[in-house]
């Protein structure tokens, strides 16, 4: 589903939301879309920021994956972010992105969906 050339049009979390189309995120691909746009220094706090934001507009649901399933964490929108955020700071990647699905995996929600396709409809690209 990719599209390298329409992805400097997409926000950071359209981007994500789009990778969560079809597959389950993560803190790396969250990482990704920050990159760019901020210096390395910045990398943790940009994806920190950005993935609260997207949790408390209800865009994706933090989990673990259980035989290729997702499993909610079911705690609060607060708690999950304290999570994320002390698992990546006080574990063995202060200074760097995590790798796929270390500290969470994330589903998209269908707000989150919706946002998604109406990114890729504004660009003109089919799911």
């Amino acid at each position: 589903m990719s599209n390298e050339e329409a992805w400097p049009t997409w926000t950071p979390k359209e981007g994500i939301l789009i990778e969560g189309l079809d597959d389950w995120t993560d803190v790396s691909w969250a990482t990704n879309y920050v990159r760019t746009p901020v210096p390395q220094s910045f990398w943790r706090p940009a994806t920190i920021g950005l993935i609260a934001e997207m949790l408390v507009e209800g865009l994706i649901i933090p989990g673990d994956l259980r035989g290729g399933e997702h499993c909610p964490w079911g705690c609060s929108t607060g708690d999950a972010i304290a999570r994320i955020t002390s698992e990546w700071i006080n574990t063995q990647w202060p200074h760097e992105v995590p790798y796929p699905g270390a500290i969470v995996w994330f589903a998209n929600t269908e707000a989150g969906n919706e946002i998604a396709r109406a990114a890729l409809a504004r660009e003109g690209i089919s799911e």
